[in-house]
């Protein structure tokens, strides 16, 4: 029945071989987290007798549909049309998904040989969906390629979303909810323990051990830095698109936790309901939370208007915002920190404005973005991007804002809390896919990180994937363990520092580019400070 038995600290499990390649999937890390346990710390597995099944994966954890998330308000047909294609490229992304369960704390392990005598470094994925979404089962995640290599092992893993994993209880609930608001980041702490503890006997070097993630994932690395409970459970780190350095205050996670209980008509004394309610009922009413936004900024580029759900200061697993202090508990971790150029693209196709935008409207995207800042930034831009039409300077706003500023600010706060090297990189290459409309997309450097582009529409079919997949793979790959990304088919790529700011762009000729688009950078900076 099963190619292959590894024996892990709670049992044995079998799994498949293919291709050279040894995979096991749904292996439990932790414990049950539906009922009593609901909002609770996650608890090692029970141990089992016998083999257990890992040839499938394991389950879903509760989450809202893309349909159900997605879609536009707009008549235009146009937008429409666009969003129903961008649907259907993120459900080819997503697959056939497992049904979901709230006892879905599992993990997926490819790798090329069991033995020790090779030092395989550990990359260990979290999987994006701004705390609400997604699944480590995902197509785009297949980690065969990698592990074909024979030095890396790669593990991918479920754990709470949205309201399950980020509801916070610990003031109303009192000591037995300790943690709640950030129980879906105590779960991945729990992945990493189980990663130190087990992933020697498949193969994998427990020294060398990178966390990455894009979007939602890369927020939840960066928020791992923060937490003392994940200190020295990883050695590298990789934010691709995410740079999150705040998280929710005290004061906002409570605003969300009574909104939810005013929507189901419970009192603050009742929190001991929230067990019976059905978890399809949680996500349902979880989609009309909302935290108050007081700055006047678009709402996409503010993570805090469409990210209600995420970690948050609780005093203990999360003491403060995660780069607070110059990064206390990321020390000696080495970072590669990056963004994609089109990175907020796809929030925009389904806006009225997407492709009809006029020069005054542009204004008014500028003054409500920038404020005080517009006139200076839109001049910036119009230098930078002499053949843009206003569309596409308008998305450019709301990517950089959001990502390649913020990346950059992330970088720098990092480096100067630590002696431990950041590398920063751009992800240029544009995909062919949806006639070209999405550029060098949100995720679209995740199938080349991987080298599994064939696996995944995202990268489309095109000659030029090969190489690529070849350069970006083998950068993670070094990095992951070395803490230095440098190798023969890439240009010298030098740490990050705030004198030099030497940035990689990723693209179908490769460059080092010193402190790009610096009069953009000092306008960010200045908007930050405000």
């Amino acid at each position: 029945m099963y190619d292959i038995i590894v024996e892990t600290r709670a049992g044995r499990v079998g799994g498949t071989t293919s291709g050279g390649v040894h995979t096991f999937r749904g292996i439990p890390y932790g414990g049950p987290t539906a009922g009593a346990n609901r909002f609770k710390p996650p608890r090692p597995p029970q141990p089992w007798r016998g083999v257990r099944n890992a040839t499938r994966y394991g389950p879903t954890a509760p989450q809202r549909t893309f349909a159900e998330m997605g879609g536009t308000r707009s008549s235009d047909p146009d937008a429409v049309a666009r969003m129903v294609a961008f649907a259907g490229l993120l459900q080819g992304m997503a697959g056939q998904e497992p049904a979901q369960d709230e006892d879905c704390l599992v993990l997926n392990v490819w790798t090329g040989e069991l033995d020790t005598q090779t030092s395989r470094a550990v990359m260990v994925w979290l999987h994006g969906g701004a705390f609400e979404s997604g699944s480590g089962s995902w197509p785009l995640y297949e980690g065969t390629p990698l592990a074909a290599r024979g030095d890396a092992v790669v593990v991918t893993l479920n754990h709470r979303l949205g309201v399950l994993g980020f509801l916070s209880l610990d003031e109303i609930g009192g000591a037995q909810y300790a943690g709640s608001g950030n129980a879906g980041m105590l779960d991945i702490v729990l992945a990493l323990e189980w990663v130190r503890d087990n992933i020697a006997a498949f193969g994998g070097d427990p020294a060398k051990v990178l966390v990455f993630g894009n979007s939602g994932g890369a927020s939840k690395t960066a928020t791992l830095l923060g937490m003392p409970a994940a200190r020295g459970l990883f050695q590298r780190g990789a934010i691709m698109s995410g740079p999150m350095t705040h998280v929710r205050t005290a004061e906002h996670a409570a605003a969300i936790t009574l909104q939810l209980l005013d929507r189901l008509k419970l009192s603050t004394a009742e929190v001991h309901k929230l067990h019976e309610v059905p978890y399809a009922t949680l996500l349902a009413e979880s989609a009309h939370l909302a935290v108050p936004i007081s700055d006047g900024l678009a709402a996409a580029a503010n993570p805090e208007a469409f990210m209600p759900m995420q970690p948050a200061i609780d005093g203990v697993a999360l003491p403060a915002h995660p780069m607070d202090g110059g990064c206390p508990y990321g020390t000696d971790v080495a970072m590669l920190v990056g963004s994609a150029k089109d990175d907020m693209k796809m929030l925009m196709l389904g806006l009225p404005w997407f492709g009809n935008l006029t020069s005054d409207g542009l204004q008014k995207v500028a003054q409500a973005t920038f404020g005080a800042l517009a006139q200076p930034m839109l001049a910036a831009y119009r230098r930078a991007m002499p053949d843009a039409d206003p569309t596409a300077i308008a998305c450019q706003f709301v990517t950089d804002r959001v990502m390649w500023a913020g990346a950059i600010d992330w970088a720098e706060r990092k480096v100067a809390g630590t002696g431990a090297p950041v590398y920063v990189y751009r992800f240029d290459f544009e995909t062919p896919v949806m006639g070209g409309i999405l550029g060098a997309t949100h995720g679209g450097d995740i199938p080349f990180a991987f080298n599994n582009h064939t696996y995944t529409p995202v990268a489309g079919d095109r000659p030029e994937n090969v190489a690529m997949g070849q350069t970006l793979s083998e950068a993670f790959v070094r990095f992951a363990h070395t803490g230095n990304p440098n190798h023969a088919g890439l240009p010298p790529w030098r740490p990050y520092t705030p004198s030099d700011r030497c940035t990689m762009t990723f693209d179908a000729q490769s460059r080092i580019e010193v402190d790009p688009r610096a009069q953009l950078r000092e306008l960010y900076a200045k908007l930050r400070s405000r």
